[in-house]
């Protein structure tokens, strides 16, 4: 079945992120330890809850707050969990040639507002090479792996593709049961472990490869595209 829309997850797909260093930055504003952070940052319900949309990030920040007893300034909070992000280099000529090609493509992510916020901003090139829905799991207020996610995106790929039917969409995610769920519903998918892996995946379809990922192409590639944000977009030093 052809391939008439395509959907990227966005954290281990398009980008890259380190939950090792959201840890550290914010035990570090916090006073306290690593540990410490990951259990009262990540709880299981309160997470949940912003990452569905039900609380505001005043809220998450304040609830978190008060489980470590500390209290730093919003702004330190925001950019210790932020800045944990870098572009997947790799797999943006991918994107870049599903667009010169016109085919429909967005973003499916399970995100809460404060990454995804920093995110628009600190990544333009990635943000503006989507042309179809960017869908956010706290602003539909419903997360994959579950049937209403998939619902949710099916219908805003018909916006772009009216008679679309769901095997033809294909959905790229680095979590397994996200992958399955997507399946369940009847999207393709791939399954992204790794770049390599996901490349030989991807040429199995008969969406478009850039020139450079072509098994005969030229060991110097004729096109080298240089970004100016992508010197801001590399992994963050340690």
């Amino acid at each position: 079945m052809a391939i008439r829309f395509v959907y990227f997850d966005l954290g281990n797909v398009l980008l890259h992120f380190s939950v090792h260093r959201i840890c550290c930055q914010l035990a570090e504003v916090a006073k306290t330890t690593e540990a410490v952070i990951r259990e009262k940052l990540f709880d299981e319900q309160r997470y949940r809850q912003y990452e569905l949309g039900e609380i505001s990030t005043e809220d998450y920040y304040e609830q978190t707050c008060a489980d470590l007893e500390y209290r730093p300034k919003l702004e330190e909070f925001a950019e210790a969990v932020c800045n944990v992000f870098w572009a997947n280099d790799p797999i943006l000529p991918i994107v870049r040639k599903l667009a010169k090609f016109n085919v429909p493509r967005g973003i499916l992510s399970n995100t809460n507002p404060i990454h995804w916020n920093y995110i628009e901003n600190a990544f333009p090139r990635i943000w503006e090479a989507f042309d179809g829905p960017r869908l956010a799991s706290h602003e539909v207020h419903a997360l994959k792996p579950y049937r209403e996610m998939y619902e949710k995106a099916y219908q805003e790929a018909k916006q772009f593709v009216p008679d679309l039917k769901p095997n033809e969409i294909l959905f790229i995610d680095d979590l397994e049961p996200n992958v399955q769920g997507a399946k369940d519903f009847g999207f393709q998918t791939i399954h992204y472990v790794d770049f390599d892996q996901f490349l030989d995946e991807y040429k199995k379809t008969e969406l478009p490869v850039p020139t450079r990922y072509l098994d005969d192409a030229p060991s110097a590639p004729e096109e080298i595209e240089i970004d100016e944000e992508a010197a801001e977009e590399q992994e963050p030093d340690d």
